[in-house]
């Protein structure tokens, strides 16, 4: 009653006046939600690309950095070789990909990783090829626009230290050795997913290596990973103790990430034992001083750094079996142990966190073995050779795509 009487005093005129100042103003929210919107998408698409994510029927690759490049180049270059076409993006404007000089090769920066992952999801393609794993469960969705998806292994370690589901979506991964086979073949049984195209490839940067045999033999370097999966935080002083008391000079290498995330364990080392002229940390940036001038090496079974050190630079290595919470970890549902025990197995040794207190003794006792290339050939696909391999294995698979 009250709404009509006041409608009755509203004259044509105003009326009209209103409805055209409704009109502005649902425009001008309608143009600052799109504004908003592009300014967004233009945000996580990125301002440096502004090409297509159209690459119908190629061939692509995509890095998430500069890191990562050792691992792609032996297989670019093998496909420039063979004249094969190929696209490589990156979420890294310091890639040495981009640097690509090849009629074969169209290389683009294509925005950070979240950036990247945006066009990802859209792509259009005919293989995609890559290291990052867990495809189609956080940020990196498969497009249906890609039709064939295929991981590139970027270590030689086992499938254990991945998070869960790390290949369950991709189509087919270029493995390292026959434990990766095995191990993906029963994630594939125990969760009835699709089996993939398992090829037995190797792992690529081992073919700009060369082998360091000239080492000095003046130290027994400890280099442990860092955090949970450590045995080093509980158990490092215990080690360092028994090493230096019977009269070897110790080098301790900290992670990268120690120095970040375990600032008072290294100064608690640093106290105890930086006086002591046996002992010393490596603050250097590289490890080829300690690789180089290492007689044995101390690890944790989950270093990344057990293949390198025995394959290339040929020492032995006690690696502490620490008991870590795989919760969210690929090694929770994998029966089998990771691959590194057989290796060390064959070239080594796996102690468990008791043994340390008995370290001399263990060292006294470890036999020398002679680094074949029967072991070798038993622990890694094609080393020093998995670059032209990859490339034969990726080019069947792509031809056979329809």
């Amino acid at each position: 009653m009250i709404l009509n009487s006041l409608l009755l005093y509203i004259d044509p005129g105003t009326g009209s006046l209103l409805l055209s100042v409704l009109i502005s103003l649902i425009a001008t929210i309608s143009s600052s939600l799109k504004n908003i919107f592009y300014k967004t998408f233009s945000f996580f698409l990125g301002r440096e690309y502004k090409g297509s994510n159209d690459f119908s029927g190629e061939l692509v690759f995509f890095s998430e950095g500069k890191n990562y490049w050792n691992v792609f180049k032996p297989v670019v270059n093998e496909l420039i070789k063979c004249k094969q076409k190929f696209v490589y993006l990156t979420a890294d404007k310091e890639d040495e990909g981009l640097k690509i000089n090849s009629d074969f090769c169209t290389s683009h920066y294509i925005g950070n990783l979240n950036q990247s992952f945006v066009l990802l999801n859209k792509l259009i393609a005919k293989m995609c090829i890559t290291t990052t794993p867990q495809l189609d469960i956080l940020a990196w969705k498969r497009s249906k626009n890609v039709k064939h998806y295929c991981y590139l292994s970027h270590a030689p370690m086992d499938v254990h230290a991945n998070k869960k589901f790390s290949f369950d979506y991709y189509d087919s991964v270029l493995c390292g050795n026959n434990y990766h086979i095995t191990n993906l073949r029963q994630l594939e049984k125990d969760r009835n997913s699709k089996e993939k195209v398992l090829m037995k490839t190797g792992c690529t940067y081992f073919d700009l290596m060369s082998e360091n045999t000239k080492c000095r033999k003046e130290h027994i370097l400890i280099a442990p990973t860092w955090g949970d999966r450590s045995f080093f935080p509980s158990k490092g002083e215990t080690l360092i103790e028994e090493l230096i008391k019977v009269g070897h000079k110790v080098l301790y290498r900290p992670h990268p990430q120690s120095w970040t995330s375990e600032k008072k364990l290294l100064e608690s080392i640093k106290f105890k034992f930086d006086k002591n002229e046996l002992f010393e940390i490596d603050e250097r940036v590289d490890n080829v001083y300690s690789l180089s001038n290492a007689k044995m090496m101390l690890t944790d079974t989950t270093s990344g750094i057990i293949y390198d050190v025995i394959f290339l630079y040929k020492i032995p290595i006690i690696a502490v079996d620490f008991q870590w919470d795989d919760g969210g970890y690929e090694s929770s549902n994998i029966l089998n142990a990771a691959s590194t025990k057989y290796l060390l197995d064959d070239f080594g040794r796996t102690i468990s966190v008791e043994e340390i207190t008995n370290i001399n003794n263990i060292i006294k006792n470890l036999k020398a073995v002679n680094l074949t290339s029967e072991i070798i050939d038993k622990h890694i696909f094609n080393f020093q050779r998995a670059g032209k391999v990859a490339s034969k294995q990726i080019l069947s698979i792509f031809k056979k795509i329809k």
